[in-house]
């Protein structure tokens, strides 16, 4: 027997579980894509790789700030970059960040500390598109000091991040 609607309803339904279910798991799949390659320090042939969910079972850490190439305050979300390095245990004394279109920019390795930059991979808690700078991003907490908002530091502020290397 069928009931007036019940059969395009029941489709529909249907339809909006598969497209859920399909949005679930590429959300899966981002997070588990690797995004990152760190590479150098004590041991220069071994190499790193990570995905967002990675980066995210180190450590999270929000910075709520203002940029220069943002409108208003925004809260980035990301890895600090001395728990990044202390977790896979690389030293050394400069940090070559590396873009996605090969630009890259030197950062002492003192600025990875306690209070200082994260690798961002969240901003306004939604993953970073690459068309906005993303999927990685190293946000320092430009408002919180004076110090943190000078051209070095907004030179050392690299986005479309996918590779870093730590030089001895």
């Amino acid at each position: 027997m069928k009931i007036d609607g019940f059969i395009p309803f029941a489709r529909a339904l249907f339809l909006a579980a598969i497209v859920a279910t399909k949005g679930a798991t590429g959300m899966a799949d981002i997070n588990q894509t690797p995004v990152l390659e760190v590479t150098g320090g004590q041991s220069p042939s071994e190499t790193y790789t990570l995905s967002v969910q990675d980066l995210r079972d180190i450590a999270v850490q929000d910075i709520v700030t203002s940029t220069i190439w943002t409108k208003g305050v925004h809260e980035f979300s990301g890895v600090p970059l001395h728990t990044l390095l202390q977790h896979l245990e690389v030293t050394g004394t400069t940090i070559e960040a590396i873009a996605l279109n090969d630009y890259s920019v030197a950062i002492p390795l003192s600025d990875a500390e306690a209070g200082g930059p994260i690798v961002a991979f969240a901003i306004d808690g939604q993953p970073i598109p690459r068309r906005e700078k993303g999927p990685l991003w190293i946000i320092y907490p430009f408002d919180q000091s004076p110090e943190f908002r000078t051209e070095t530091i907004y030179s050392r502020s690299i986005w479309q991040l996918n590779r870093l290397n730590i030089v001895q």
